[in-house]
């Protein structure tokens, strides 16, 4: 049995440092926190696992949970057969667990993604040989060795399979205008694909993973090419598993495309070892193998959740904490029970080969029960690994106990292998709430693993089968209690248990976010008022979300904010800060009142001085406020907002990284050759003339990525047809693949853009597509040279053209890109540039409040 403790690291490594812990702990707790430290090493991205494929590394990563381990499959070099697997307790430390497919097998040569299920005793792979339709293997363990089961059923790579909580499977693939899926009559049969409504990325899609959380189902997917800088995660959201899809609005959440960690994708979804927080895995890719195909290397970050909103506390590549282990887990590596479980009624119980514990006494019809001497707290997320080894009758049932406070007072999840049934109750004071049977698929082998899943949730149950949610119960248990296993006229084997005091996604609300990165407000720091939240009303006024005094509310653009903020609350978040620099924070909120001021700390420190936010117009009006070049220290620090004055909800904190240097560049194209400000270019660009001239798609920028406020401008002939223009405020920049500009690259990027063409301006918002912003329509001349510039200044944008006092497009944003570089792009347009410039000028006043 392991205990882990629930001291923040943060809070521990200062108590180590004062030696007050060594001072003030009896021996007994000093023992489980030093063994708790482990739970607070460190990890970083990408990983390099023991035996990757040689100049091919780890691509197309799946993991697969069983019995509290974990198991990590890839994809196999196109020269190589076999399939390679690792194995990990707490997806930080993985061993190399050999081939679990041989070599020997002729349909594992270039095995592609290769994803395992468990289902009923067996463990299913589905795999697609060098992208030649797809086979089944199976196998009785994790590692194999799995063998072939089918011939080649078709369907395009990257097979995932997606089982629902009624036993129905669903079987995605890629497709080149969106996943395909496909419902399954059994783990050996895919049925006919149509393409899911809502999954695609503007061409190929491929890397798909359906997973299901709080009655909403979630699709993860990647596009478009494996070897393009561009390679990203979107997710959509659904009622059910082949739709239709709701994009995410925060899409992608997964994308970085300069420095050396770029090319990230095709990503699969786990539950990590703290039984609660959710992972996603993931690849980057390094760059054409010299031997054959990408070279590319894994990444695990973690997920989080905001009502159904989904997002990716990274891409990291920076040092981040392991994941958190659970509170209680017991993997009965040992011989002998132990102290760590109290024995209820007798039976005969014992430990198996260092493995599983076990009660065979079917003789005296009793309740025979083993209940843990740890207590969880009062909501809590549990899990059991059980298998029948024979019944003594009819009536015998095994199973799992939870809020064990007594004989008089828990809840109950038993299998019955007779009926082929799961029966809830939760007794209170010895009163029982109603026995609940819920059928079980047929053909059920109890004599094979299941895993029981218990979150506990205020006065609400849900149970879990093997992932299924079979009930949901509801009962007044509002004090801590433990858990246990159980047997009734039963042999039974009970494997890794464990218990977390997370539930729901409550795992990520302390845990040290990164910054750079996206932090929903209402994912502030636990520890209660004074520690992670200063609020000045006696309870949450909207009543949403989290169990506090926090002021939560559904917000207009999805999940939940925080509200009723008012003059001197403050909330605190744990992060992780990349490196020491300057970091822009971009404030998502909401206000009516004219004079609202905030403030920032870091560890105590103001950072950001006050700052005044002004009024949006109304509580359902979200504006984003840019408190700029916030100096921040790097490594793990905390960060607190302050109301100052006035009041106002706010639903994001997002951190860009910004910088102190003032924007500038040009180039007049005069010296026969690009200027080395350009940093970064894709299309088909040279120079003639004195001029930058390009026919086709094509895109350059130069500067640097935290300048938000500047003036940027060119000479721009205007294109017979297509048109080009400026990008501004520019992140991300890629090519569709190796560099390769098309009409796909044209949109790879997240900024802005202003063009020209013959029937007028256009200014257009780029995330890896084209939201049209404003258009105005005027007659230009093909071939005639506008000087045509954009001023930004926060949120607000004006293009003007020729006319330098009057701009032709005058925007402002309210969902702002906040940084960016600035260039030139042509998308369809034989053209030409000039006179290119950048510079800090806006041409207005900034006023801050100090």
């Amino acid at each position: 049995m392991k205990t882990i403790s629930t001291i923040p690291p943060s809070l521990l490594s200062q108590l180590l440092k004062k030696n007050m812990l060594l001072k003030s702990l009896p021996a007994l707790l000093l023992g489980t926190l030093l063994y708790s430290l482990p739970a607070f090493s460190q990890v970083t991205n990408p990983r390099t696992l023991p035996q990757e494929w040689g100049e091919y590394g780890i691509g197309d990563p799946y993991i697969l949970k069983f019995r509290g381990k974990y198991y990590l499959y890839c994809s196999t070099r196109d020269d190589q057969a076999g399939v390679k697997c690792w194995s990990s307790w707490d997806l930080a430390t993985w061993s190399y667990e050999g081939l679990c497919v041989a070599g020997t097998v002729t349909i594992s040569q270039g095995a592609y993604a290769p994803e395992v299920i468990y289902w009923n005793g067996k463990f299913y792979m589905y795999t697609s040989p060098a992208g030649n339709g797809h086979y089944i293997l199976s196998a009785d363990s994790p590692t194999g060795p799995f063998t072939v089961q089918t011939g080649n059923l078709g369907h395009s790579i990257d097979g995932s399979v997606f089982t629902d909580d009624n036993g129905q499977m669903y079987f995605t693939n890629a497709g080149g205008s969106g996943i395909q899926g496909a419902a399954m009559s059994g783990p050996l049969s895919i049925g006919t694909g149509n393409t899911l409504s809502g999954t695609s990325l503007h061409g190929w899609t491929e890397g798909s993973t359906i997973f299901k959380r709080n009655g909403v189902y979630y699709i993860t997917y990647t596009g478009n090419h494996v070897f393009s800088r561009g390679y990203r995660v979107n997710y959509a959201t659904a009622t059910a598993p082949l739709g239709s899809y709701t994009s995410g609005a925060d899409n992608p959440i997964l994308l970085n495309t300069e420095g050396a960690f770029f090319g990230l994708g095709h990503s699969g979804a786990v539950i990590g070892p703290d039984l609660d927080t959710w992972f996603i895995a993931y690849h980057n890719l390094l760059g054409p193998s010299t031997i054959v195909g990408p070279n590319r290397k894994l990444n695990i970050d973690p997920m989080g959740f905001n009502g159904s909103k989904l997002l990716v506390y990274g891409p990291t590549n920076w040092t981040q904490p392991s994941p958190a282990l659970p509170t209680f887990y017991d993997r009965f590596d040992r011989t002998a029970i132990g102290s760590s479980w109290t024995n209820i009624n007798g039976g005969n119980w014992g430990i198996y080969n260092q493995e599983l514990m076990w009660q065979d006494n079917k003789a005296t019809l009793q309740w025979y029960r083993q209940v843990t001497t740890a207590t969880a707290a009062a909501n809590y997320t549990a899990e059991f690994n059980m298998k029948e080894m024979s019944r003594g009758g009819n009536d015998a049932r095994f199973g799992a106990v939870f809020s064990y406070i007594d004989e008089n007072t828990f809840g109950s999840a038993l299998l019955s292998s007779f009926n082929n049934t799961l029966e809830t109750d939760i007794k209170v004071n010895g009163a029982s709430i109603g026995v609940n049977s819920i059928p079980l698929p047929a053909g059920w082998d109890y004599q094979k693993w299941h895993v029981i899943r218990v979150e506990k949730e205020g006065a609400t149950f849900r149970i879990y089968v093997d992932g299924m949610l079979k009930s949901t119960r509801t009962a007044n248990i509002t004090a801590a209690g433990k858990i246990g296993v159980t047997t009734y006229n039963d042999h039974a084997d009970f494997g890794y248990t464990a218990f977390s005091n997370r539930v729901n996604g409550s795992g990520v609300f302390s845990f040290n976010k990164p910054i750079p990165g996206t932090i929903p407000a209402v994912h502030y720091n636990e520890g209660g008022e004074g520690v992670g939240y200063h609020d000045l009303t006696n309870e949450n006024t909207g009543g949403k979300y989290r169990l506090d005094k926090v002021d939560i509310r559904d917000c207009e653009e999805g999940g939940e904010n925080i509200g009723w903020n008012q003059t001197g609350e403050w909330y605190q978040y744990n992060v992780n800060v990349q490196s020491t620099g300057a970091y822009h924070l971009g404030l998502r909120y909401a206000t009516t009142f004219t004079s609202c001021k905030v403030r920032v700390y870091c560890d105590g420190a103001d950072v950001s001085g006050i700052v005044a936010i002004p009024a949006t117009g109304a509580w359902s009006a979200w504006r984003t406020a840019v408190l700029k070049n916030l100096n921040l220290p790097a490594g793990n620090h905390s960060i607190r907002l302050e109301t100052v004055e006035g009041e106002f909800d706010f639903s994001i904190l997002k951190f860009e990284s910004g910088t102190t240097t003032l924007p500038n560049g040009s180039d007049n194209f005069d010296s026969g050759s690009f200027s080395g400000l350009w940093n970064y270019d894709n299309g088909d660009f040279s120079i003639s003339s004195g001029r930058a001239v390009i026919n086709g798609f094509g895109k350059r920028a130069m500067g640097n990525a935290g300048w938000t406020d500047y003036t940027v401008e060119a000479d721009v002939q205007c294109p017979s047809g297509g048109n080009g223009g400026l990008i501004f405020r520019v992140r991300n920049p890629a090519a569709g693949e190796f560099g390769t500009s098309n009409a796909v690259s044209s949109d790879y990027l997240q900024g802005y853009y202003a063009g020209i063409e013959a029937g007028g301006i256009v200014l257009g918002k780029q995330n890896y597509n084209w939201t049209t912003l404003a258009y105005k329509a005027q007659a230009l001349s093909a071939g005639q040279s506008y000087k045509l510039r954009a001023v930004l200044n926060g949120a607000n944008i004006k293009i003007y053209l020729n006319d330098m006092i009057t701009p032709v497009i005058d925007y402002t944003d309210p969902a702002p890109i906040i940084s960016g570089k600035a260039g030139i792009r042509a998308h369809a347009a034989d053209m030409s540039f000039d006179n290119f410039l950048i510079s800090s000028g806006t041409g207005m006043t900034l006023v801050f409040v100090k």
